[in-house]
């Protein structure tokens, strides 16, 4: 390493998630190797990545100086041991089928440094699964992030019961290196916090919009100009503070719960959409939404480049000290 902040990095998987990964890492002038057993999506993923890496510098979420070098710090692994020989931060951002997910982690261990740290990207499966025929365990955890990854800062890390706890602050501070914001899961939940959170969500969409109750444009910019404003500058918890006032907490929150309970018991409850519900659904996102995919994903994150700069002027939320998290145990 350079300092102790730039680890030469391997990402495996040159998908759209995986390039994403690369075009961060490089962009902060980390040596990223990218590798794919599918030869095809590797011999376009240099100059997407170099685009992306550019894209990251005129949203301001880059230094130009450190990615100006980005396209010549890139290597295209010829193999999975070329990619993968002096890497000290291994990512596996693979599809997420886990007897392919596990045979790759028993592959990456018998070709890689003995100290690299191997990190899967998924929401999921979970490191307990993922680790079972690793001879290194602690070597590996998991961590989730939110699409696009190059952008959007939250970074859930998610410890398996036999990863060592100086990996887990390694990883940690890795990715606070990479300006990103990484929250611990004390144990390992079905989806993770923030997928569960975005499921929980969208099933009350998808909810009001088939009950006839909100068209799904509308339904759309209720959560993104509502909700998801809100929530943006504070978590729910933290808001709930910010309107006690004077009432004091205990008086606030004895009504706002009380409120709550009586919303919650009408909430969907549903766990699978029908067939009929399922193409309904589909036919009013395709009626709804005509624009083109890449052009509403450099809105969206054209979008997000100010808000992150906005947030960036708020005073952080506390963090759990790391030593306070047990060793988590699988749900």
């Amino acid at each position: 390493m350079d300092d102790g902040t730039r680890p030469r990095v391997a990402v495996i998987g040159a998908g759209h998630r995986g390039r994403g990964w690369a075009s961060l890492a490089l962009s902060r002038g980390w040596p990223v190797a990218l590798y794919d057993s599918e030869s095809s999506l590797l011999q376009k993923a240099g100059s997407e990545v170099a685009d992306r890496v550019r894209r990251l510098t005129d949203l301001g979420r880059a230094d130009p100086l450190e990615a100006a070098g980005a396209r010549a710090s890139l290597v295209i692994g010829r193999s999975l041991l070329h990619a993968v020989g002096d890497a000290e931060l291994v990512l596996d951002v693979m599809p997420t089928e886990l007897a392919i997910k596990q045979r790759l982690l028993e592959q990456i261990e018998q070709v890689a440094v003995r100290d690299a740290i191997m990190v899967s990207l998924t929401a999921s499966l979970h490191a307990s699964s993922l680790a079972a025929r690793l001879r290194r365990p602690e070597r590996h955890l998991v961590a989730c992030a939110l699409d696009p990854v190059e952008i959007v800062p939250l970074v859930e890390i998610v410890p398996g019961p036999h990863t060592a706890l100086a990996v887990t602050r390694q990883v940690k501070e890795w990715f606070v290196a990479l300006d990103r914001e990484p929250v611990l899961l004390r144990r390992e939940v079905v989806g993770n916090a923030s997928g569960r959170i975005l499921a929980a969500i969208w099933r009350e969409c998808i909810d009001l919009v088939l009950e006839g109750v909100v068209d799904l444009a509308d339904v759309d910019r209720l959560v993104s100009r509502g909700p998801a404003a809100a929530l943006a500058v504070a978590g729910p918890n933290l808001l709930q503070v910010m309107g006690a006032g004077a009432q004091g907490m205990e008086y606030f929150l004895g009504e706002t719960l009380q409120a709550q309970e009586g919303v919650w018991s009408k909430l969907a409850h549903w766990e699978t959409l029908s067939i009929e519900d399922r193409h309904r659904l589909i036919r009013m996102i395709e009626r709804t939404y005509h624009d083109e995919p890449a052009e509403l994903r450099m809105q969206r994150d054209r979008f997000l480049a100010r808000l992150l700069g906005a947030l960036e002027e708020q005073p952080r939320e506390p963090e759990a000290e790391l030593d306070e998290f047990p060793s988590p145990e699988p749900s």
